[in-house]
C-alpha cells in the first residue's frame, strides 16, 4: 500500500502594507457601507416666517421691509390677504407674482373669507399674540416692463396687542426690533372708528401716540417712509355725510403733518381691501398703488467707509489717493 506524497509545508508572509491609493479606496467604500439616498427632500413648511427664518431669508437676498401697524382689528391682515388675492387675479400696477415662501400661510388667513368656510359674510382671522416670536409673510413680485430684478417684499403679521403695549411704553416699542429694519412703516387708521363722531378722535391719537412712541424710542429708520393708512375706507364712501367726513380726514392729515414734521416722507393712503360697505369698489381698493410703491423704492444701501481719513505716505500712489478722495469728498 502506497502512502500519499508529503505536502510541503507552507511559510507565511507577513502583510504587505497597503499602498496610499487603496488605502484611500477602502476608507471611503467603509463610509459608504449602509447609506442610502435620501426617500424624500424636506421642503419648507410655507408657513409664516418667524424671527430667525426672516432673518436668515433676509441674509441671502435683498427684502423690502415692510411693517404694518395699528391696534386690534384695524384691518392689517385683510390688507395683507387682498395682496394675495389680487395676484391671483393678474398684474397689480406693472408687476406680476413672482413667488413666495409662506403661500400656505396667506391660504389659512384667506380661508374665512371664501365660500368653502362656510360663512355666510367674509371674516379674517385675528393674529395670535406672540411677542416673543414675531410673524411675517413673504411675497416675491417682479416688473412686468423691461428686465428689471425680482424684489422680495416681507410684511409684519403682528397682533395688535404688541403695538397697543408700544402706545403705551417706550420700553415695550424698543423691544419691537424689527422696527429698526423697516423701510416703509403703514399706520393704520380705521375708517369704521372714525365715522363716529365719539370714537375719531380717540382713535386719531391713539395712532400718534403709537408713532410718536417709536420716534421717542429711536425704532425708526430716518428714511423710512412712513404711510398712514385710512383702512376700510368703504365706511367713509358709503356715508351721506361726505363733505364733513372730507373736512375730518383734511384736519386729520394737517395735525399729523405738524407734528411729525421732522419724517421726511410722510404720506396718506386710501385703502378698502374688502369693501363690503360698497363692493363696487372691488376688492383691494387702493392696495396695488402702495404695492408699487414698495416694489419701486431703492432698497436701502449701506455704505462701507474702507478708506481711512488721512493718508501720510510720501509715495507717489499714495499722494494721487490723497488728492483723489479730496476730489470725491469735494463733489459729494
Amino acid at each position: 500500500m502506497s502512502t500519499p506524497p508529503t505536502q510541503p509545508p507552507q511559510i507565511s508572509k507577513a502583510p504587505e502594507p497597503p499602498s496610499p491609493t487603496s488605502a484611500a479606496n477602502e476608507s471611503s467604500a467603509t463610509q459608504n457601507v449602509g447609506t442610502k439616498d435620501p426617500e424624500y427632500i424636506l421642503l419648507p413648511r410655507g408657513k409664516d416666517l418667524n424671527e430667525a427664518t426672516a432673518l436668515d431669508l433676509a441674509k441671502s437676498r435683498p427684502v423690502q421691509w415692510i411693517v404694518l401697524a395699528g391696534p386690534s382689528d384695524s384691518g392689517k391682515t385683510t390688507f395683507l390677504t387682498s395682496i394675495y388675492e389680487l395676484f391671483q387675479s393678474g398684474i397689480v400696477e406693472n408687476y406680476a407674482f413672482a413667488g413666495s415662501s409662506t403661500l400656505p400661510a396667506f391660504e389659512e388667513r384667506c380661508y374665512l373669507s371664501r365660500r368653502v368656510s362656510g360663512n355666510q359674510m367674509p371674516h379674517t382671522q385675528r393674529t395670535p399674540y406672540k411677542p416673543e416670536d414675531p410673524g411675517y409673510l413673504h411675497i416675491r413680485v417682479r416688473s412686468v416692463e423691461g428686465l428689471r430684478p425680482f424684489r422680495d417684499i416681507l410684511c409684519t403679521d403682528i397682533s395688535g396687542e404688541m403695538f397697543e403695549h408700544a402706545r403705551d411704553s417706550i420700553a415695550e416699542c424698543k423691544k419691537m426690533l424689527f422696527l429698526k429694519r423697516a423701510r416703509h412703516l403703514l399706520l393704520f387708521l380705521d375708517s369704521a372708528k372714525a365715522v363716529k363722531r365719539d370714537k375719531r378722535w380717540e382713535m386719531v391719537e391713539d395712532g400718534q401716540a403709537l408713532l410718536r412712541s417709536c420716534m421717542d424710542s429711536e425704532m425708526i429708520h430716518p428714511r423710512c417712509a412712513v404711510n398712514v393708512v385710512w383702512s376700510r375706507f368703504d365706511y367713509f364712501d358709503s356715508q351721506d355725510s361726505a363733505e364733513e367726513h372730507v373736512r375730518f380726514r383734511r384736519d386729520v392729515e394737517r395735525q399729523f403733518g405738524q407734528i411729525f414734521n421732522a419724517l421726511p416722507n410722510l404720506r396718506f393712503s386710501e385703502v378698502a381691501s374688502r369693501p363690503l360697505r360698497k363692493p363696487t369698489l372691488g376688492i383691494g381698493y387702493g392696495v396695488p398703488l402702495i404695492v408699487k410703491q414698495w416694489a419701486d423704492s431703492p432698497l436701502e444701501m449701506k455704505a462701507f467707509n474702507l478708506f481711512p481719513k488721512s493718508y501720510s505716505g510720501t509715495r507717489e500712489s499714495e499722494l494721487f489717493a490723497t488728492r483723489h478722495f479730496a476730489n470725491e469728498e469735494l463733489s459729494r
